[in-house]
């Protein structure tokens, strides 16, 4: 069910040479060809070149990476791409675009549409959408209510994953009671993703808040209300179950230095247990709050510099196993409301591996990390097949990235249907050249060249 088994489908044969390869562990020069939708000969040395002609004889074409990284697409496993329910602020189409060209080959998306995704029709329906309108591959997530279960645990085998939020954000699908959480926690077999803010914290701060400045509350204080203790809360109530239950558990968005140790601890009793960095809490700190206001207004909130270097560290050491983008976006108009009333969530999608670059640059990441992080380890937790590897048979997700090239954002690039960023102004020192997806190039240079194959993951 994880994708189509096609090889072969191209009468020519594309070689990628002189790239330095990242792939599991390594970077080592050498050559690639594609097959088809496949990658069907990795070479490496001083002849990979040689060596790759010959294999592939007179009829084929070849790129010519030298100076450039050579990586499995990007697996982005949280993004919120709005359709069905609220076109105005994206479309798969737009969203899946903007994807593409941030290096992301494959998204997973959330159940908190228009209406909820929370049953088995909806989200058959929701698939069905994808089918003609995606640009990568995708997964989507089945959402969950305080009742729901039933419906759920009927159909175990659909969708990529199991989303509980267990403090409210955006579409608003808490779930709160005592008996639902551990209803699924201890029944449902796949992987459950959390959305981790104890929602009584949460309740309790903006009501300090609202006695204190009225509807007129400043956006600053937004890591006062949604505070860390909030988080902390949360994320021990969800090893408190996962730990109980031996559930596959994985924490989406972790923001303090604190769940990371939590985490960390939990981990070794149940190896089953993973978290997800988010790329607002790797980009900013709540210092930012003063210059973007809400623009970069998310759950959970951006916390210290402190938090994002532990964030940053925690991915290179392995303690934070996925990164995600948390794509949300929303109309300009609607942020630039007051803060009680401005949603939350940034899109950040179409700009994915250069944020992550930038921190390989300043030699905080390792081009390995990201790798691993990025590609690697959201493959194998969610299993998906034949993906994120950069290996002989398997599909040929492939990005190109030249280190040595600068850009810089600005609005008309975007593909965003919401058409702004707070990105807009930034200089990238580096930029993606290729981007494939199942063996077809499907962007260059920063333009889509076309619409690649895609596939689903159910």
């Amino acid at each position: 069910k994880k994708g189509n088994q096609k090889k072969g489908d191209n009468e020519m044969k594309t070689i990628i040479q002189n790239a330095l390869i990242v792939n599991e562990g390594e970077a080592f020069d050498g050559c690639l060809v594609i097959d088809g939708q496949r990658i069907d000969k990795v070479f490496r040395g001083k002849e990979a070149v040689r060596e790759a002609r010959q294999y592939c004889g007179i009829e084929h074409t070849c790129i010519d990476a030298a100076g450039m990284i050579l990586m499995p697409g990007i697996i982005d496993d949280q993004v919120h791409f709005r359709e069905p329910g609220q076109p105005q602020k994206g479309t798969m189409t737009s969203e899946s675009r903007a994807a593409l060209l941030g290096g992301v080959t494959s998204v997973m998306d959330m159940p908190n549409n228009v209406p909820p995704v929370i049953t088995a029709e909806a989200l058959e329906k929701k698939y069905r959408l994808g089918a003609d309108k995606m640009f990568v591959n995708y997964g989507f997530y089945m959402g969950s209510s305080n009742t729901n279960a039933e419906e759920v645990l009927k159909h175990t085998d659909t969708g990529c994953g199991l989303k509980i939020f267990m403090g409210s954000s955006t579409g608003n699908m808490l779930v709160d009671d005592p008996d639902a959480l551990d209803t699924f926690f201890s029944r449902y077999p796949g992987v459950i993703a959390t959305h981790c803010e104890e929602e009584s914290i949460i309740r309790e701060n903006l009501e300090t808040a609202k006695a204190r400045f009225g509807e007129d509350i400043p956006v600053i204080l937004h890591n006062t209300i949604r505070s860390r203790e909030a988080c902390i809360a949360s994320t021990k109530k969800a090893l408190e179950l996962a730990l109980k239950h031996r559930t596959r558990l994985h924490i989406l968005h972790v923001t303090t230095k604190e769940e990371i140790e939590l985490i960390r601890k939990a981990r070794r009793i149940n190896p089953g247990i993973s978290c997800e960095a988010a790329l607002p809490h790797i980009i900013y700190t709540q210092a930012d709050y003063v210059r973007y206001g809400t623009q970069i207004k998310c759950n959970p909130s951006i916390k210290t510099a402190q938090d994002r270097d532990a964030i940053i560290e925690a991915i290179e050491n392995g303690d934070i196993q996925t990164v995600g983008s948390d794509h949300a976006p929303h109309t300009w108009e609607e942020k630039q409301n007051p803060y009680t009333l401005a949603p939350s969530g940034i899109p950040l999608i179409q700009h994915f591996c250069p944020i992550l670059m930038e921190q390989v640059h300043q030699s905080a990441l390792s081009i390995i990390s990201l790798a691993n992080a990025c590609c690697h380890r959201p493959a194998e937790l969610f299993k998906l097949k034949d993906r994120g590897f950069i290996r002989e048979s398997y599909f040929a997700d492939l990005i190109l990235i030249n280190p040595e090239k600068e850009h810089r954002v600005t609005k008309s690039q975007l593909e965003y249907t919401c058409g702004w960023s707070p990105l807009e102004g930034m200089i990238f020192t580096t930029s993606i050249s290729h981007v494939f997806v199942n063996g077809t190039l499907a962007a260059e240079n920063g333009q889509i060249i076309q619409k690649p194959p895609v596939f689903p993951f159910l």
